[in-house]
C-alpha cells in the first residue's frame, strides 16, 4: 500500500529546521535580550530549553483536525533547545491544562487547537501569565480586546477544498457527489461551496448532495451518512467535519472514489483514493516560535492558504487522470500567487439568487465569507 506521508514529513522537518536554524543560532549567542509584553526570552546557553505546549481539544491521532496539528508538533520535537509538552482529550478542561503547563511545566509558548467555549478562560490565563506566549488556531473575533501575549493562526482549507473538488468533478462519472458535513455554519459553508465550485469546474453538470450530521456524530453515524449517500448514487465521497476517516472506509467499501480531510487519509482509501484538503501548520509553528525563542517581533495574527504554505493537498491517488492533475495544478498554482479567488462572481445560490457579484472577488480574509448561510448552485441538502 503506497503512501506519501513519511517523505513528506521528512520534507516537514526540514523545513522547520531551516526555520529554526537562525532563530536558535542567534538566540544561543545572546547573553542578555530584552523581554518584552508577550515575548519570551530568548533561549540561552546554559538556560533550560524552551517549553512548549499543545493543548488538543480532542484524541491527537483522530485522523482529523487534532492529528493535523499533531503533525505539526512532532515536526518540533526532539529540535535543538526546545521541549514539547501535548495534552489530549482538553475540551472543558483547557484553561486548567493550560495553567498547569505554565506553572509547573513551564512552558513559555502553549498552542490550542480549539478554544471553542473555553477561550475566554484561556484570556484569562493569558493575561495573568503575560510571560507566555498563548497561540490560537482560528480567527479572533475581538482583536482590539485581547491581551498582548496571545496571537491567532488561520489557514483558508477552503482553498485546498475547492482543488479537491476540481479533482472530483474529473472523476465523477454519475456527475454525484455526496459530502458528510458537521453543520450549517460559515466556515462549513464555504468549505462545502468551496468544493462544489471546484466540481462544478470541472464538469458543470456535477450535483454535489450534502448530509450534514451535527457537530457531535459519531463516527458510525458519520459512516451511516457517508452508504446513504453512496446507496443513493453518489460516486465520489468526501467530507467537512472534525474526521474524515469514516467517509472514506465506506468509499473504499463501496467501491467508490473519496477525498480525505485535514491530513493524509489515503492508506484507508488506496483504491478509491483521489486526494484530500489538509491543514500544515509545520511552518506556522516553526516560524511563531523560533522568533519567541528568539526573543524578536512575532506577528499576533498569521492567515493565509496555498500563499502561505497553510493548506496542501495530498497526493493524487491512482484514480486521478492526466487532465485533472494538470488543471488542478494549474489552479492551486493561481489561489498561491494571488491570481485567482475561490469565490469569484458571478455566483448564485442554490435558489437561483445571486450572492456574488459578477466581477467581484471574495478573497481568504473577507468578511463576507465569515457570514455565508448559501449553499451554491448544484449543492443540495439531503432530506430537503
Amino acid at each position: 500500500m503506497k503512501t506519501l506521508t513519511p517523505n513528506r514529513r521528512a520534507h516537514n522537518r526540514r523545513d522547520v529546521l531551516r526555520a529554526f536554524g537562525g532563530a536558535f543560532g542567534a538566540a544561543a549567542m545572546l547573553l542578555t535580550a530584552p523581554r518584552a509584553l508577550g515575548q519570551s526570552a530568548p533561549s540561552t546557553l546554559g538556560q533550560p530549553d524552551l517549553g512548549v505546549g499543545v493543548l488538543y481539544c480532542g484524541d491527537r491521532a483522530d485522523f482529523g483536525f487534532n492529528q493535523a496539528h499533531a503533525e505539526a508538533a512532532r515536526a518540533l520535537a526532539g529540535l535543538p533547545g526546545l521541549r514539547l509538552e501535548e495534552r489530549e482529550h482538553a475540551a472543558g478542561t483547557l484553561a486548567a491544562m493550560a495553567e498547569e503547563l505554565v506553572g509547573p511545566q513551564g512552558c513559555r509558548v502553549v498552542i490550542v487547537t480549539a478554544a471553542g467555549d473555553a477561550l475566554p478562560g484561556l484570556l484569562a490565563q493569558a493575561d495573568a501569565h503575560r510571560d507566555t506566549v498563548f497561540l490560537f488556531s482560528g480567527a479572533p473575533l475581538d482583536r482590539d480586546r485581547l491581551p498582548i501575549n496571545t496571537g491567532f493562526f488561520e489557514g483558508y482549507l477552503d482553498e485546498a477544498q475547492h482543488i479537491s473538488g476540481l479533482v472530483a468533478g474529473y472523476a465523477s462519472r454519475a456527475k454525484t457527489i455526496g459530502l458528510v458535513a458537521s453543520h450549517p455554519a460559515p466556515d462549513v459553508l464555504r468549505c462545502v461551496n468551496a468544493f462544489a465550485l471546484g466540481a462544478r469546474r470541472a464538469d458543470s453538470a456535477t450535483a454535489l448532495r450534502v448530509a450534514f450530521v451535527g457537530e457531535a456524530a459519531t463516527p458510525r453515524q458519520i459512516a451511516e451518512a457517508a452508504r446513504a449517500l453512496a446507496e443513493g448514487g453518489a460516486d465520489v465521497l468526501a467530507a467537512q467535519l472534525d474526521g474524515g476517516r469514516p467517509v472514506c472506509e465506506v468509499a473504499e467499501a463501496h467501491g467508490i472514489l473519496c477525498c480525505g480531510l485535514h491530513t493524509d487519509l489515503s492508506a484507508f482509501a488506496p483504491q478509491g483514493f483521489l486526494t484530500g484538503a489538509e491543514w500544515a501548520w509545520e511552518k506556522a509553528y516553526a516560524e511563531a516560535v523560533a522568533l519567541i525563542a528568539a526573543g524578536k517581533p512575532w506577528k499576533h495574527l498569521r492567515q493565509g492558504g496555498f500563499d502561505q504554505g497553510f493548506v496542501r493537498n495530498t497526493a493524487y491517488g491512482p484514480a486521478v487522470g492526466v487532465e485533472a492533475r494538470a488543471h488542478a495544478d494549474a489552479a492551486r498554482m493561481q489561489l498561491a500567487n494571488g491570481n485567482a479567488a475561490v469565490f469569484r462572481g458571478p455566483i448564485q445560490d442554490n435558489t437561483g439568487r445571486t450572492v456574488v457579484a459578477k466581477g467581484k472577488a471574495l478573497r481568504g480574509g473577507d468578511a463576507e465569507l465569515g457570514r455565508m448561510v448559501w449553499l451554491a448552485d448544484g449543492v443540495t441538502e439531503v432530506g430537503r
